[in-house]
């Protein structure tokens, strides 16, 4: 009698019904979880050089320069940077990720003078308008400029 009782709900349309939600369910879980693993925002700072052309003698010079890069899943909208206590508009720049292809980059020029140690805070935020901040230094040692990039923290 229970086997028959069994048998006639596993063959039942409202087992077939409560299989297919069950399923549902567990599909909106798994999605949910990637898109939080795929949405990634991170600025990444390296030490780098230009080099600038003087129009008018033709001569070159090469300077030093932080390159900002987002080496998220995102595009990443500048907004600003404070650069030793000096704070610098970036007209909203677009970074696009890296994961697309893109080597594009934002610069920041580095003092040629007898700065030794630079801080910087980039502020920017995402599609989504979710605002961030990165904090990055600079050391000059050695005749080299050593870039230090922490992660993104959430802001405002």
């Amino acid at each position: 009698m229970i086997s028959g009782l069994i048998g006639d709900f596993l063959s039942s349309q409202l087992f077939a019904n409560l299989l297919l939600l069950f399923t549902a369910v567990i599909a909106l879980v798994i999605g949910y979880g990637q898109i939080q693993l795929n949405d990634v925002v991170e600025i990444y700072a390296t030490p780098d050089t230009k080099t600038v052309l003087d129009a008018t003698t033709g001569a070159s010079t090469i300077t030093p320069i932080i390159g900002l890069r987002s080496i998220g899943t995102r595009l990443v909208y500048l907004d600003k940077y404070v650069f030793n206590g000096s704070e610098y508009g970036t007209n909203g720049q677009v970074l696009p990720s890296t994961y697309s292809q893109s080597t594009g980059l934002y610069w920041i020029d580095l003092p040629t003078n007898s700065t030794s140690h630079v801080s910087i805070s980039v502020y920017y935020h995402d599609l989504s308008g979710r605002k961030w901040r990165s904090e990055i230094t600079a050391d000059f040692i050695n005749n080299y400029w050593k870039v230090s990039s922490l992660p993104r923290t959430a802001d405002r």
